[in-house]
C-alpha cells in the first residue's frame, strides 16, 4: 500500500526549528575583523605622524576610515547584542510559561 506522499497527496511535515538560523556568528566574526582594520589603521596613522614631512592628507584619509569602521563595528556590535539579549528574554519567558 503507498504512502500519502507516494500517491502524489503532499505530506504534511512540520519544522522542529521556531526560528530560522541567523549569521549571529559571522557577523560577530565580522566585528572582530572590524577591530583588526580599526588597528591597523592605527598602525598606519603611527607610521605616517613618523614620516618627514607629514602627508596630512593620507594621514586624514586614515583617520576618515577609521572613523567609518569604528562606526560600523559599533553599530554591528550593538545591533547583534540586542538580538541576542532578544532571544534570551523570549527564551526566559517561554521557559516560565510551561
Amino acid at each position: 500500500m503507498a504512502s500519502a506522499g507516494e500517491s502524489g497527496n503532499p505530506v504534511s511535515v512540520r519544522s522542529t526549528k521556531r526560528h530560522t538560523a541567523l549569521p549571529i556568528g559571522y557577523a560577530a566574526r565580522i566585528a572582530f575583523e572590524i577591530d583588526a582594520a580599526r588597528s591597523g589603521c592605527s598602525h598606519t596613522a603611527r607610521l605616517l605622524i613618523r614620516k618627514t614631512p607629514l602627508d596630512e592628507v593620507e594621514l586624514e584619509e586614515c583617520a576618515r576610515l577609521d572613523d567609518a569602521l569604528a562606526e560600523a563595528q559599533r553599530l554591528l556590535k550593538s545591533t547583534v547584542r540586542e538580538i541576542m539579549l532578544s532571544r534570551l528574554s523570549r527564551r526566559s519567558r517561554s521557559g516560565r510559561a510551561r
